[in-house]
């Protein structure tokens, strides 16, 4: 049965900003508080964040020592009960360290991408990934350490209902369009192929 998110967490009426996965310093988890405690002052947004690492205890102390209403932590929680907030929340976060050299596509956008959730984020400096949701209109990406454009980006997306649905109908699609079964098998095939070509 579904557990109702909303009800249990006394969150009616909120626009929930979500983060599931990882809570760890490749993730910079600080980058996201400091966007929580940018959006204090919106009575209708929530930050509800669920997983394991090794910052949760600083993303707990953070949002004691900066009294953050608008902030939920909760444990990991089994595969089908993470689909079943995943249709329940608003908007997609993902935060990736500014120290990442490699370009990294968390594997939480998939799941962002397989419910329509609008994605909004931050990467390093030159991350192919940006490229990649921006030119697809499949979400807002800044440049990990730009508050101010993550803080402009989450703004946008609490004022208007229609940009949410937008950018996450467009994610869904590129997922079907890049991350189709059959795109990902051909993809593999391909590298496999370009790798015995080296030699």
């Amino acid at each position: 049965k579904t557990e109702n998110l909303r009800v249990n967490l006394n969150l009616l009426g909120k626009i929930i900003y979500f983060y599931g996965g990882n809570i760890g310093h490749a993730q910079d988890m600080e980058n996201l508080m400091r966007l929580v405690r940018s959006m204090q002052t919106y009575d209708n947004v929530h930050f509800l964040f669920i997983g394991q690492g090794d910052e949760v205890q600083f993303i707990i102390d953070l949002a004691a020592k900066w009294q953050l209403s608008n902030f939920s932590y909760l444990p990991s929680v089994s595969q089908d009960k993470f689909k079943d907030i995943l249709c329940q929340v608003d908007v997609g976060l993902f935060s990736l360290s500014a120290k990442h050299t490699a370009h990294n596509f968390p594997g939480k956008l998939l799941g962002y991408m397989v419910q329509s959730l609008p994605i909004l984020g931050s990467v390093n400096q030159n991350n192919d990934l940006t490229n990649l949701l921006v030119s697809n209109n499949a979400g807002l990406v800044s440049v990990n350490g730009d508050d101010e454009s993550l803080l402009a980006n989450a703004v946008a997306l609490y004022e208007s209902h229609d940009l949410r649905r937008e950018i996450g109908i467009a994610g869904h699609n590129l997922l079907k369009k890049e991350f189709s079964v059959s795109s990902i098998a051909s993809t593999i095939a391909r590298s496999l192929w370009m790798d015995n070509e080296s030699f």
